[in-house]
């Protein structure tokens, strides 16, 4: 009997430790493994939006070189019910920007889910992890919380090709994300100290994407088209207003930018532009690509 109520205790103390055991290796070892599956789980819905918003992109990119086409026409052929015409596909654009803008927003989200879920994984994971979600702030109008997480990615942990190669992709978006915001602050009006500041960082990085590609025997056609994006920025300042707004943006570029700039302070406060000419340090080759 003894020794019944004694296996009896010793089973049921063994079951009462279960729960114990299960939070202990949540918190210790199993809590990695939880937080790698949950994070895998996200990685792929982070994926699965990002098509999605890539997808409405280019929809919103057809949208906006339509309705330019379309005030051009009403422009030249001056036709009765020509400004209703445009209005509409205005309007159009409008909207299909927005709906991008929003997909955009839903991807950097769910890469950060991502990245809080790898905490303590390993840094070049989470590295790659945070250059995904900061390229889907800058398209969807966040461009200065992206800039400031690619500035840091920017500098390569070491000289391995594949901490160097994120190094470049990051400064190539970098370089990306201060064009579309030298641009849209143009259009939108801001005064020139302020969008030529962004020009300035933009042609800064892509000059040293060009100089690094060419030192690093990059295929000429590469090293081209980041020479191309040097003169490109240049054109955005020296470009007539007029002349700029018939131009289409950028295949990758949002229609606005949202939140406040790095060091703005009070609303019409800006720091002064930087003084120096080009930076120096990692970079890489790859243009921009089609659609500017």
């Amino acid at each position: 009997m003894r020794g019944r109520e004694l296996m009896q205790r010793l089973g049921w103390s063994a079951w009462a430790l279960v729960p114990v055991a299960l939070l202990a290796f949540h918190f210790g070892p199993g809590r990695t493994l939880a937080a790698r599956e949950v994070a895998a789980t996200r990685f792929r819905e982070a994926t699965e939006l990002e098509q999605i918003a890539i997808g409405l992109q280019s929809e919103a990119y057809q949208a906006h070189v339509d309705s330019i086409d379309m005030r051009r026409r009403s422009f030249l052929e001056e036709s009765d019910g020509g400004d209703e015409a445009t209005a509409a596909m205005n309007e159009r654009e409008r909207i299909a920007y927005e709906s991008a803008s929003a997909a955009w927003t839903a991807v950097a989200d769910a890469f950060a889910q991502v990245e809080e879920r790898l905490v303590d994984d390993d840094p070049r994971t989470i590295d790659r992890v945070r250059w995904s979600k900061a390229r889907a702030r800058v398209r969807s109008g966040a461009i200065w919380e992206g800039t400031a997480d690619l500035e840091a990615l920017s500098v390569p942990r070491s000289s391995a090709p594949g901490d160097v190669e994120l190094a470049r992709a990051a400064r190539e978006e970098l370089a990306t994300a201060h064009y579309f915001g030298a641009r849209l602050l143009r259009m939108a009006g801001e005064p020139a100290r302020v969008w030529r500041a962004e020009a300035l960082k933009a042609r800064q990085h892509f000059r040293l994407l060009a100089e690094t590609a060419a030192a690093t025997g990059a295929d000429a056609d590469v090293v081209r088209g980041l020479e191309d994006n040097v003169e490109r920025t240049i054109d955005l300042e020296q470009m007539d207003k007029s002349e700029l707004e018939g131009r289409a943006m950028p295949r990758e570029s949002p229609r606005g930018t949202r939140g406040r700039r790095p060091g703005q302070g009070r609303e019409g406060i800006t720091n002064r532009p930087p003084t120096q000419r080009d930076g120096r340090g990692a970079g890489g080759a790859g243009p921009v690509g089609p659609g500017w």
